[in-house]
């Protein structure tokens, strides 16, 4: 696994998913989609900005457009 995507992933369970994945620190990297509606907040994400392997993307899961750009990238 070189890099995973991960949806929703300011809310609560996402961002520990994604703290999860980074831990070992020689896992895949990360990028982390949320278009911040009522459950994201970019809070749950501060441990993890600036880190080597993690992106933040705020976006919306059903825009076609923006996933062609993230998913060439992602296994």
């Amino acid at each position: 696994m070189k890099h995973v995507l991960v949806t929703g992933g300011a809310g609560f369970i996402g961002s520990n998913f994604a703290r999860y994945l980074l831990r070992a620190g020689r896992g895949p990297r990360v990028t982390v989609l949320d278009k911040l509606t009522y459950a994201g907040n970019l809070e749950n994400l501060a441990s993890l900005r600036g880190r080597s392997g993690f992106r933040f993307v705020r976006g919306d899961i059903c825009d076609a457009r923006l996933l062609d750009e993230l998913l060439p990238g992602i296994d």
